[in-house]
C-alpha cells in the first residue's frame, strides 16, 4: 500500500509514502484520511515521511495537494516532511504557500529530529 497512517500521540499523525501515490491513493485514501482527522483532532500535526522509493505522484496529484493544502489550512499547525531527495526539499518550502502551518524539511538522518520537532509540546 503506497500510504500508511499510524497515530503518534496526541493529535500527531505519522504518514508513510512509498512508491508512485496514483489519483486514487490520494482521492480514496490520504484525503478522507485527513478529513477524518481534521474532524476529530484540532490543529493536526503531521509527520510525512517519503521512503527512499518514493516517486511522487502525477502533475494532477500535485495540483489536488496543493488545493487540499489551500482548503484546510488552519486545520494542521505543523508538518515535517522527511525525504532524501532535491524536489521533496523544494515542494516542501513551495507548498509553505498554501498552508498555514509551519512546514520543515528533514532527510532520512534527521528523522528522530523530526519526530521531535513535531511531537514538541503535544501531551
Amino acid at each position: 500500500m503506497p500510504l500508511t497512517f499510524d497515530r503518534i500521540q496526541g493529535n500527531v499523525v505519522h504518514v508513510r509514502a512509498t512508491g508512485a501515490l496514483s489519483d486514487e491513493d490520494y482521492k480514496d485514501t490520504f484525503v478522507p484520511t485527513m478529513e477524518e482527522l481534521f474532524t476529530t483532532w484540532t490543529g493536526v500535526r503531521m509527520l510525512f515521511a517519503m521512503d527512499q522509493g518514493f516517486e511522487g505522484w502525477n502533475p494532477h496529484g500535485a495540483w489536488e495537494e496543493l488545493r487540499f493544502e489551500r482548503k484546510h489550512r488552519n486545520d494542521m499547525i505543523r508538518v515535517a516532511v522527511v525525504g532524501d531527495k532535491r524536489w521533496e526539499r523544494w515542494a516542501t518550502r513551495f507548498s509553505k504557500i498554501f498552508t498555514g502551518a509551519n512546514a520543515r524539511f528533514f532527510t532520512p538522518d534527521d528523522a528522530d529530529a523530526a519526530r521531535a520537532w513535531i511531537t514538541s509540546g503535544v501531551d
